[in-house]
This record gives C-alpha cells, structure tokens and sequence, in this order.
C-alpha cells in the first residue's frame, strides 16, 4: 500500500479550482467557495497561476500526474458520507479502499490546508504520537466503569481550568443522517478531551454534560468512530 501525500499547502481557491475537475462545489470543512467568488475572478487566476508553479497543472492548464493523484484523493474526500475532526485534522472516509484515510489538515486557520491519503495503520500510530492522551495508562479503578458524570463540585471545579494545548477536540459527522442538527447526536458529536489529577476528562459539548470517563471508553468511542481495527490496538 501507497501512501500519497501532497508536496506542498493549498490556499482554499485552489482547493475549490482542483475540485472544479469532479463538478466539486462544496468541500467539507472549508470555507463556502461563494466567499471567494465574491472577491472576484482575479483570485482564481491567481490560484491557478499557483497551481502551475507547483506544478499541479501545465502552463496550458492541463493536470498533472501529480495533479491527477490530488484530484481523485480530493474527490474521495468529497464523496465521503462521515468525517472525524481530531484538533486541526480532519478525516474523510473513502468507500474505494477501506484500509486508508483522507487526512486534511488545516495549517492556518480557515485558509492553508495539506492533503494526504494515508492508511489506519499510519493514522493511528500517528495519532498516538501526536496526542499522548491516546496512550495514556488507565487507571486500575478504570476497568470497573465506562463513564461517570462529574458531581456539582467537580463540575464547577473543572470548568475553571485553563487547559490550553492540554485539550483535545473530537468532533464527529455523519452526513447520511436525514436529521443533520447539531442537538441530534446521531449525526454530530463533539467531545472535549483532557486529564484533570490523572482522572481523564470528557465534556459533551454540545449537552454540557461532564464525565470521568475510563481510557476503554474513550477508545472505543475514537476506534468506532475512525473504522480502526482493534486487533491494531494491541
């Protein structure tokens, strides 16, 4: 198995421009592509006079090989029906290969992304990596519960935390629910991550409900919802 990886960062015009190749009009995650429209077509050509450099497209506007490769991974990525937001990564699923993942990550804020196509076998040895949460030991008292929620005390405890970079964002989204609200939990989720005197920490965003979770729960919930197989975990 391959893994690809873009050279190089993408302005959100150029992602738009390369996506015009599949009939791509909207793009998870990104800013609205009529944003953009409406500042005028000089910042398309000047994407495009980009992507020539980078040498995605030829001088005349022909694509690449290295064109084509991003291409059809950001087609997968726009056809995935769920996406899992990790912090600044976001996952897409592809229905094409189901040992691999669409890794978009946002290097500046709502304007600079990387884009890589990369297997779970690399994502999830990477994330443990990246978020030292995920390797944490549990307790020995974790293996007699899943979640519990915090007492009042706790609760107003926790909330005046400053947790700065100690946090970590899980936010899930299925796109094929036909109720796609945020306070339906079937299509959104978002958990809010972090230890607190070696007790792991879970805030349901989006209820406001606080929890000692144990490590297991929390990594069947990540597990489940990144399509890991658990044999990988061991």
């Amino acid at each position: 198995m391959t893994t690809y990886h873009a050279t190089d960062a993408f302005s959100v015009p150029e992602l738009y421009l390369l996506a015009a190749a599949f009939g791509g009009n909207v793009l998870f995650g990104l800013p609205e592509k009529q944003i953009y429209q409406l500042r005028g077509q000089e910042v398309f050509d000047e994407a495009h006079k980009r992507l020539i450099e980078k040498e995605i497209l030829t001088a005349d506007g022909k694509i690449t090989k290295a064109g084509a490769m991003i291409i059809q991974a950001m087609e997968y990525y726009h056809q995935s029906k769920k996406y899992v937001r990790i912090n600044n990564l976001m996952f897409a699923f592809s229905e094409h290969n189901d040992d691999e993942l669409i890794l978009m990550i946002e290097i500046e804020e709502q304007s600079l992304y990387k884009l890589f196509v990369v297997s779970k076998a690399i994502v999830l040895k990477m994330l443990g990596e990246k978020f030292p949460i995920i390797s944490r030991e549990p307790q020995e008292k974790e293996k007699s519960f899943l979640k519990e929620e915090l007492s009042h005390q706790e609760r107003h405890e926790t909330e005046q935390l400053e947790l700065g970079n100690m946090l970590t964002n899980l936010e899930m989204f299925h796109l094929s629910e036909a109720r796609q609200e945020i306070t339906n939990p079937a299509y959104y989720q978002q958990w809010l991550i972090f230890t607190k005197n070696e007790k792991l920490i879970m805030v349901d965003a989006v209820q406001r409900k606080y929890y000692h979770a144990s490590q297991y729960w929390f990594l069947k919930v990540l597990f489940d919802e990144m399509e890991f197989p658990y044999k990988e975990a061991q």
